[in-house]
């Protein structure tokens, strides 16, 4: 039972880009890094625990900082970054069964998630000097609010089995929110919301020759009397 276990469970790393949307209409793209642990229901159905590093940010030059919550007046606009740190359990469904020889397979994701997120002020002023520099302040809440939030995230993406032991995926995963605070902005009531597209790896933890039942990739379709499967 334990070999069973550990041979379907996976280890994930991975990276890629996380923008945020909300009230602010100037965004940037920012790095997220993630890693978490796959568990093999079955060959198509999947769970995962993930947990994610990144940060949101953006900045809106009509809005002044000392007038919408910023504490620092030397900066005209009004610039914000929030860092952000998530922990998924999402259920996936692979159209395409890895452990039965096939190369790849699109997938779909959807579950629950909990996600703490702090807004900071970016300042952008002259020093004596005439340089630009730029330094990180703490915001007032533009009102009440818990740093700690729950999410819902729901996303696709395709996996290509590498071997029987590895897998290389593509995922776009978008984030539905409960609160506006992202930014420490409110303007139209909106909830806002952030996606994030990853590259990542996917390794089980206990190698096996094949698959369940044949070899995945290209090795499940060697000394097979039937068509190639793409």
């Amino acid at each position: 039972m334990a070999q069973t276990l550990l041979q379907r469970s996976y280890f994930e790393i991975g990276g890629g880009i996380l923008r945020y949307g909300g009230s602010i209409p100037d965004v940037d793209t920012k790095a997220a890094a993630s890693f978490g642990i796959h568990y093999e229901l079955t060959d198509k159905i999947h769970l995962q625990l993930v947990y994610t590093a990144s940060e949101a940010g953006g900045g809106d030059s009509a809005l002044v900082n000392n007038d919408n919550m910023g504490n620092d007046t030397r900066s005209a606009g009004y610039y914000f970054r929030s860092n952000i740190n998530e922990l998924t359990l999402t259920g996936s469904y692979d159209f395409f069964n890895l452990n039965d020889g096939y190369r790849f397979t699109p997938y779909v994701l959807g579950g629950a998630g909990i996600y703490n997120f702090k807004p900071y002020q970016v300042v952008e002023y002259e020093n004596a000097k005439g340089a630009l520099r730029k330094e990180n302040r703490a915001m007032k809440q533009v009102e009440p609010f818990n740093n700690w939030q729950l999410n819902i995230p729901v996303g696709l993406g395709i996996k290509w089995g590498l071997s029987a032991n590895t897998q290389l995926k593509l995922e776009g995963k978008y984030r539905i929110l409960f609160n506006p605070y992202i930014d420490n902005y409110i303007a139209d009531g909106n909830n806002d919301h952030y996606y994030s597209i990853s590259l990542g790896f996917i390794f089980r933890l206990s190698k096996i020759a094949g698959g369940y039942g044949r070899p995945a990739g290209r090795a499940g379709r060697k000394n097979c009397n039937c068509p190639p499967v793409y």
